[in-house]
């Protein structure tokens, strides 16, 4: 199995701030797996937050470069629970590059979509929201005037004023709004802001406290009118079980949990623990973004939106029409890169 490796520097549309910080730009990694003469393409996008960046990734992929031996569902099975697991604990984004690189190679090879391969209907993709970020007032009413094709939008709040700019992004808009705080309130906070939020007509609300509260979190889950959705909680399937009575829904990151396998699984064990599912992003190009729409029949909500915050996109893969994901057709990923030439 031949690995190329190719780093692609995002820019936002927009500096892309939350309660934790501001990205002005991001590098991605594009792995290319060659097999038997055909190749599938994954993407690595390193978060600080959950212990990752360009150095790390950068040093996993010497670590398991000349350690891909076998055919490519042997090696998917290695990195979900095998040696490449082991190996690659601390280094998710990196599995999930090899991981939806797998997938892509497989279903080229079988000729298949890998919604096909999965038996899941194209047709049953939820809408995607998309994400306004913190910012001036002015900039913040430019995006939502830019979100005009978009049905639904996150909202990012967890600082002084959040509500004040809600107020004035719903002045503006009467469409659907989610709300989404990156652990950025208490649970006084967020018990008071969730009565309020629920009068507004907001559909729910995603990760308003610190993953390691968890006694905060069971509270507002028993007290909230809204629904919560955990987002930093939850990494891995075993999460699922240990907070399903901290929120009523998760938020699955191929980034974060490894890859499409484990968010399979993940999406598994949520319905068991009868909790809602919704699949989430980082700042991605369209093969990542692409990979996580073709489980999306699978969730309740989306929130796919990465490749569209960002200016430079160098590929084309799933589409948004009306807010709906729209699948590529493709086999595997379906995903193309765009001709610069």
């Amino acid at each position: 199995m031949k690995l190329e490796i190719e780093r692609v520097k995002l820019k936002p549309r927009h500096p892309f701030e939350i309660a934790r910080g501001v990205l002005h730009e991001r590098d991605v990694f594009v792995f290319a797996l060659t097999w038997e003469g055909v190749t599938g393409f994954g993407e690595a996008s390193p978060s600080p937050y959950y212990g990752e960046d360009s150095e790390t990734v950068t040093a996993a992929i010497k670590q398991v470069k000349n350690e891909l031996d076998g055919t490519p569902g042997k090696i998917k099975s290695r990195i979900a629970s095998g040696d490449l697991r082991k190996t690659l604990d601390n280094h998710a984004s990196v599995r999930a590059a090899l991981d939806m690189a797998l997938w892509d190679l497989i279903g080229k090879t079988e000729g298949k979509p890998i919604y096909a391969m999965l038996g899941l209907d194209p047709n049953k993709t939820p809408a995607t929201s998309f994400t306004i970020g913190i910012d001036a007032p002015e900039v913040i009413d430019a995006k939502v005037d830019e979100a005009a094709p978009y049905r639904i939008l996150k909202i990012k709040m967890g600082f002084p004023g959040d509500m004040a700019v809600l107020d004035r992004i719903q002045a503006r808009s009467k469409k659907t709004i989610r709300v989404d705080i990156n652990e950025g309130w208490d649970i006084e906070t967020s018990l008071q802001l969730c009565r309020e939020l629920d009068q507004k007509g907001v559909e729910f609300v995603e990760q308003p406290i610190h993953h390691e509260c968890e006694d905060d979190l069971r509270t507002l889950k028993r007290l909230s009118p809204l629904p919560v959705i955990l987002d930093e909680s939850i990494i891995n399937p075993d999460d699922v079980w240990a907070r399903r009575d901290q929120g009523h829904g998760i938020n699955i990151k191929l980034m974060k949990c490894g890859g499409l396998t484990p968010a399979l699984t993940l999406i598994e064990e949520a319905r068991r623990a009868e909790l809602r599912v919704m699949l989430g992003c980082m700042l991605e190009t369209s093969i990542g973004i692409t990979a996580a729409a073709h489980i999306s029949p699978l969730a309740d909500y989306a929130d796919l939106d990465g490749n569209l915050l960002i200016a430079n996109d160098p590929f084309v893969g799933v589409a948004v029409h009306n807010s709906k994901l729209v699948l590529p057709d493709g086999p595997g990923l379906g995903v193309t890169r765009l001709d610069t030439t």
